[in-house]
Order: structure tokens, then C-alpha cells, then sequence
């Protein structure tokens, strides 16, 4: 049996990142449009997460009383958008106030300051600082199992089910296989993205960036090749080099809505009328005013939305730590802020981008350095984090 190694920490890393990207898509809208660097924003995670906790494990929670509770799926939904509906409260109860007052850029600061503090004493009031988890069905995880060998590639998938290790799965391919499958891929993903570029109205329209679609046409082809082209499996006892992916549900769920999101994020900022005042606004505030823009409506719409975002990554983060407590969402903050600079504040796809960035930094540093080392794991984001704006102060993506 082979041990997890780099990729499997390369893995760990990209989920640590689609949920940064989660909180990282909201941050982003509050920092270019409402122009506050919320400090409360992890703290409205940590509400997010622990409003879904309500509805599923209602007991869990004093004050709350029991009615048996929701499945995760449904107390997830219903809790994003009673978070919706408290992120209009944020706006219209105190952040709209200060900015009709005309607030400077510190007292902002101070005031997301105040309000992290406040929801996180609220949150220790009233579940306690312990650990909790939600009640969901247990998620069975999947080694892929690599084994490098003088012919080429061998693949095992193995599952330990009643205390036993089962092979579900096993085949290979030869090198010139390999080679085949990542030449076509790679051309597939190329040809793609210069045929989007070449569109000139595509490009105008600017829905979908070019480069999402030269990725996903990539990832698609590498998939359906691999599974075109799989062989016979090679002898393993004579292995050159193995290792093993811990693969699950969790991490196809975490990725599609992450990306879904980003997508749904980036077609409301670019093909509607409410998401072309938003831009607007960040643009110029002021000019966008004057151009009949209602400022507090959009200023409204972002806070939602920056709320739905970040209890969807509360949700997301509870679910796949198997963990809830009071810190979790101050956790991520530093990574969030990291995320939203690095990719550039004008665009869904750069926060995602360097969210991803950062979760791998993070993981796979935590694997590569000694184990002492692991509380320095988000200290890691930040060096990434000021490598790339000395090379690219204005972002990874730019407004693509």
C-alpha cells in the first residue's frame, strides 16, 4: 500500500483553497464597492456556519430549541440565506450610517473591527468556545493509489470498508500513453483559449474569460483520454516511486460550488444591470452617483451578497474540517485578505485564482517543512502573497 505523499498534500491544498475562494469572492465585492476592509468578515463565516449548525443540529446550540433538525444539504441553504438577510442588516444598521456621515477609511476600519468583535463574543455566548460538528452522514474516502514503474503508470483505487482495504479499481498506461494524453490535453486547452480570444464580440462580452475556457476544455479532454486510453495494469512490486490521493465527495462538492459560484459571480458583475452599477460604483463612486446610479441599493445588494458568500464558506469550511468553532472564520481571514489582493480586486476569477495559490502554499509548505513549522502555515500565504506583488502589483488576473 502505497503512502500519501506531495500530491495528496497538493490536493488538500486546492480544497483549503476553493474554500478561501468562497470567502475570498465576497471580500472582494465589500473591498472594490462598499471601499470597507471588513474585519468582520471572517467573523460573518463563523455566523454563517453556526446558522446552518441551527437548523441541523439544533441541540447542539442552547437557546435554540429542538425541533429534530434538517439535513445538512437544506440547513445549508436556509442558512446562506438568513445570512443574506443579516448582511442587510450590517449595511443598513452600520456601515450606511457611517458612510452618510461621510467616515474616513480608519473609522471603517475601526467599525468592522467592533463588529468582529461583537459577533464573535455573540457566537462564544451563546454555543461556548467548544468544538462541534455537524450531523451529516459520514463521507467514505478513496485512495488513488500511483505507482511509477519501468513501463509506465499503474493505477489503483482502494477503499477500506468493515476495517478491510478493498481494491475497487486497477489499470495503467504505457509512456507513450502518457505522453499522448497530456500532448492532446494541453493542445485542446491551447487551441480553445485562442479560439475564445480570436472572438471579438466573445471578448467584448467578457462572461467567461477565455482562459476558464482554454482550462476547463483542457481538464475535460485529460479526463476523457485517461479513461479512452487506460490499459492493463503493470507489476507494482517492482515500483520506482508510489504514492496515495485520499479522494471523497466532500471534494467534488467543495469544487463545483466554488466554481459555480464564481462563475454565477462574474456573469452578475458583467451581463447585468445591477452588476454594470456595481462596477460603477467602484470605479467612481461619486460619477456613478451623478450618472443616477442608487448608491445605497447597490451598496445593499453587495453586502447580501457578500453574506451569502461567506456562509457558504462557513458551511463548506465546518463540513469538510468536520469541525465548528468560534475562531474558524478568523482563521481564514489573513488567507482571504491575502486572496483578494494577490488576484486582483476587480476580478471573481483572481480571487479564485490566488485563493488556490495560497491553499496550496499553505498545504503542501505545512508537508515540505518540519513539523514545528506547521503554526507558521499562514505566514507561508503571505510571503507568496508579497512575491507576486513585486512582480505583478496589480494582480494575477487583472479585469479579464
Amino acid at each position: 500500500m502505497a503512502s500519501a505523499g506531495l500530491l495528496d498534500a497538493l490536493l488538500q491544498g486546492l480544497i483549503t483553497g476553493m474554500i478561501i475562494a468562497a470567502g475570498a469572492l465576497g471580500l472582494s465585492l465589500i473591498y472594490s464597492i462598499a471601499e470597507v476592509p471588513n474585519f468582520a468578515h471572517g467573523d460573518m463565516i463563523t455566523i454563517g456556519a453556526y446558522l446552518a449548525l441551527a437548523l441541523n443540529k439544533p441541540g447542539a446550540i442552547p437557546f435554540v430549541p429542538e425541533f429534530g433538525g434538517l439535513p445538512l444539504i437544506a440547513a445549508g441553504i436556509l442558512g446562506v440565506a438568513v445570512a443574506g438577510s443579516t448582511g442587510a442588516i450590517y449595511e443598513v444598521a452600520i456601515f450606511r450610517r457611517f458612510r452618510s456621515k461621510g467616515a474616513d477609511l480608519i473609522t471603517m476600519v475601526i467599525v468592522s473591527l467592533g463588529l468582529a468583535l461583537v459577533l464573535r463574543n455573540v457566537v462564544l455566548f451563546l454555543v461556548g468556545s467548544g468544538n462541534i460538528n455537524y450531523d451529516t452522514e459520514r463521507v467514505t474516502n478513496t485512495n488513488v493509489e500511483l505507482y511509477l514503474t519501468g513501463n509506465g503508470l499503474s493505477v489503483q483505487t482502494v477503499q477500506r470498508q468493515a476495517g478491510d482495504l478493498v481494491t475497487l479499481g486497477e489499470w495503467g498506461y504505457g509512456w507513450l500513453s502518457l505522453l499522448a494524453i497530456v500532448a492532446l490535453a494541453a493542445a485542446v486547452g491551447i487551441g480553445v483559449y485562442r479560439w475564445r480570444s480570436d472572438d471579438a464580440s466573445f471578448e467584448t462580452v467578457h462572461l467567461v474569460s477565455p482562459r476558464i475556457f482554454g482550462i476547463a476544455s483542457g481538464i475535460t479532454a485529460l479526463a476523457a483520454l485517461a479513461t479512452v486510453l487506460q490499459g492493463a495494469p503493470h507489476t507494482i512490486d517492482a515500483a520506482v516511486w508510489s504514492t496515495s490521493v485520499g479522494v471523497s465527495i466532500k471534494y467534488g462538492v467543495i469544487i463545483g460550488l466554488t466554481l459555480v459560484t464564481m462563475l454565477a459571480m462574474n456573469l452578475l458583475l458583467k451581463g447585468t444591470k445591477t452588476g454594470r452599477a456595481m462596477r460603477a460604483t467602484a470605479d467612481n463612486m461619486a460619477l456613478a452617483e451623478i450618472r443616477g446610479v442608487n448608491i445605497d441599493r447597490v451598496q445593499l445588494v453587495v453586502w447580501v451578497l457578500a453574506a451569502l458568500l461567506t456562509a457558504l464558506a462557513g458551511v463548506l469550511t465546518g463540513w469538510f474540517a468536520s469541525n465548528l468553532n468560534p475562531n474558524m472564520g478568523f482563521s481564514l481571514l489573513l488567507p482571504i485578505f491575502a486572496a483578494v489582493i494577490m488576484g486582483g480586486i476587480t476580478s471573481p476569477y483572481g480571487a479564485v485564482l490566488a485563493s488556490l495559490i495560497i491553499g496550496v502554499s499553505m498545504d503542501v509548505g505545512v508537508f515540505l517543512l518540519p513539523a514545528e513549522f506547521a503554526t507558521y502555515r499562514t505566514a507561508i500565504a503571505f510571503v507568496i502573497l508579497i512575491g507576486v506583488l513585486l512582480v505583478k502589483p496589480e494582480g494575477l488576473w487583472g479585469d479579464v
